[in-house]
């Protein structure tokens, strides 16, 4: 603190205001550069917050972009399928109108009853009924 030279005649008051007066101005004007470093070091803070907000709402919209890209493909894909059922249904009411005896529009559980049947054999057309060789005697003479 600065020491104000005493005049006679001065009040020890005055002079004490004046020496606290100068004091004060002191510790304001480096306050002052405090705040404005603070000052300068906030704008600096908004400006990265207002980068991170950008940053953010562009992140942003291109992940709505995506879903709803993405979404409108499975949609796509979906209504495909279902046309794709749809015609496919289509065909083969037209096939069942067309030739309704087919062995594909055959139901399911008559199928299941034949499956399970063996075959009938055939008759034998021979007298003997335990016969254990082909009869080629008539097909493969052989000639001398």
């Amino acid at each position: 603190m600065k020491k104000i030279k005493v005049r006679k005649g001065r009040n020890p008051r005055y002079i004490e205001a004046l020496n606290l007066g100068y004091a004060n101005n002191k510790l304001l004007k480096e306050n002052a550069n405090e705040n404005f470093n603070n000052v300068v070091d906030l704008a600096a803070i908004k400006v990265d917050l207002k980068t991170l907000t950008n940053n953010t709402t562009i992140r942003n919209e291109k992940l709505t972009d995506a879903y709803l890209k993405i979404s409108s493909r499975y949609w796509e894909l979906i209504n495909r399928l279902a046309n794709r059922e749809s015609r496919l249904d289509l065909v083969t009411q037209q096939l069942k109108n067309y030739v309704p005896d087919h062995w594909l529009f055959e139901d399911e559980s008559s199928s299941e009853d034949n499956t399970n049947e063996e075959p009938e054999p055939e008759p034998n057309l021979r007298t003997d009924e335990h016969q254990l060789e082909f009869d080629f005697d008539s097909a493969l003479e052989t000639k001398h």
